[in-house]
């Protein structure tokens, strides 16, 4: 016995026929790019093809430790997990396009038979929904486009977490660098105390000189805790960066002055929407809501539903009953609710939209700030070097001068602290250097 189907075959092709797709309005993004940066600069360094932009400072323990944070940052692991999860909803949208199988069983009997007569039967059924206005298709987009920034999104974790020890990293060895330098600080003023006080002992100077220099010695001593106070802070930030236990955490020394300065390639502006993994996700989720507009607006309209089945008895394996049937469904009223549900797709579409331009803005200021932080980081560290060598030549010379008494306490005073200070800014001006070109790999998307 064959069923009759519950809609006509001329409705079901009038249907098909039917545009899936009403008039396209996906959002266009307003942003003009410039055809090129504000800044120049003449690049020296290229982008990684690996992806590898840390290894362009040349620095084996800086590689080690990104190796390590890569494998088994937990910031990163929790990011992997987000994608196995989108990973498995593209699957279930995927599924939704297949026909859905059943199978089942019965076993019956009545009281004519004494219960002892059992009637087997078995069925198997199948339904598949037709994908008329694109509800499906748009799901799959919605799931696969959401799958696409959960890639993006653990690209951009990984260059925040990579960038980031890297500043770190950096920014310690630099820590150690002036804990070494209030250190040589703190011997001379401990030199020069100790000629302060020969010369109070012989009567030639006053109190106040002997005074004045004592307290130049105790501030110089109370330097040192803070530094220290600062690396461990820094040496700790790297160990939870790497997925480790803080305590008794060690980070090798490196010469600042022997890491390389790398200079890399900006690009062009319009290369950013390719290369920086904020800005390909936000378009993923820009086209993820853009499907979620297909998906509210199908809602509205009719569904079918087609519909199979075979049922027979297992006793005889006869007698085999097939069915075929088709169903039609619409909403009647919703008080309003799918037409909200448009409205809030819509108006989601349009708020990723606003976020995508600001992302590229963003995007084209932090390129540029990072070109000019190179340029003019490089000009600071040159004159500064010219300041610390003329500082340590006045301090030697200051420091002569009061030996045989020819100048006073102030003047070398102020010479000692004209020395600490311009040892302190040349090495934040090596550091300035360091982080402007992790900043400008940032700002590129890094070697992705």
């Amino acid at each position: 016995m064959t069923r009759i189907p519950l809609l006509p075959l001329s409705l079901l092709v009038v249907l098909a026929g039917c545009t899936a797709t009403q008039s396209s309005d996906t959002p266009l993004s307003s942003v003009e790019l410039p055809a090129s940066y504000e800044t120049s600069m003449q690049a020296e360094t290229e982008l990684p093809a690996t992806g590898l932009w840390w290894s362009t400072f040349g620095d084996e323990s800086l590689n080690a430790l990104v190796s390590t944070a890569l494998t088994r940052n937990k910031s990163l692991e929790a990011g992997l997990a987000n994608v196995t999860s989108a990973r498995a909803a593209l699957r279930v949208a995927d599924s939704s396009a297949l026909p859905s199988v059943s199978a089942g069983a019965s076993v019956s009997t009545d009281s004519d038979s004494d219960f002892s007569d059992f009637s087997r039967s078995a069925r198997l059924s199948a339904s598949y929904q037709l994908d008329l206005f694109g509800s499906v298709a748009a799901s799959r987009d919605a799931a696969g486009a959401n799958l696409e920034s959960a890639e993006f999104a653990q690209r951009a974790l990984e260059l925040s977490v990579t960038s980031d020890l890297a500043a770190n990293y950096f920014d310690l060895q630099v820590a150690r660098k002036q804990f070494e330098v209030a250190q040589d600080n703190l011997e001379i003023a401990e030199r020069i105390f100790e000629i302060v006080r020969v010369r109070y002992d012989a009567g030639e100077i006053s109190g106040f000189d002997f005074a004045s220099q004592e307290a130049a010695l105790a501030n110089s001593r109370a330097q040192l805790p803070q530094i220290e106070q600062q690396i461990l802070s820094l040496r700790t930030a790297i160990a939870i960066l790497i997925g480790q236990v803080p305590q008794n955490f060690e980070v090798p020394d490196v010469d600042l002055y022997e890491t390389g300065l790398p200079v890399p390639e900006a690009g062009l502006p319009s290369q950013l929407l390719v290369r920086r993994p904020d800005l390909l996700q936000a378009e993923a989720d820009l086209r993820a809501a853009q499907a979620n507009v297909q998906i509210a607006r199908a809602a509205m309209l009719p569904s079918v539903d087609l519909g199979a089945g075979v049922t027979t008895l297992l006793t005889s394996m006869s007698d085999p009953t097939a069915s075929l049937s088709a169903s039609l469904a619409q909403t009647v009223f919703s008080g309003g609710a799918l037409e909200a549900q448009l409205d809030s797709a819509k108006a989601r579409r349009e708020a990723l939209l606003s976020n995508y331009e600001q992302a590229i803005l963003s995007a084209l200021r932090d390129v540029d700030v990072a070109l000019s932080a190179i340029n003019t980081s490089a000009q600071r560290e040159e004159q500064l070097q010219i300041a610390l060598v003329a500082s340590r030549r006045a301090l030697d010379s200051a420091e002569l001068r009061y030996r045989v008494g020819t100048d006073d306490l102030t003047s070398l005073l102020s010479a000692q602290q004209n020395y600490y200070s311009a040892t302190q800014s040349a090495l934040e001006a090596r550091r300035d250097r360091l982080a402007a070109a992790i900043d400008l790999y940032v700002a590129v998307g890094g070697g992705f």
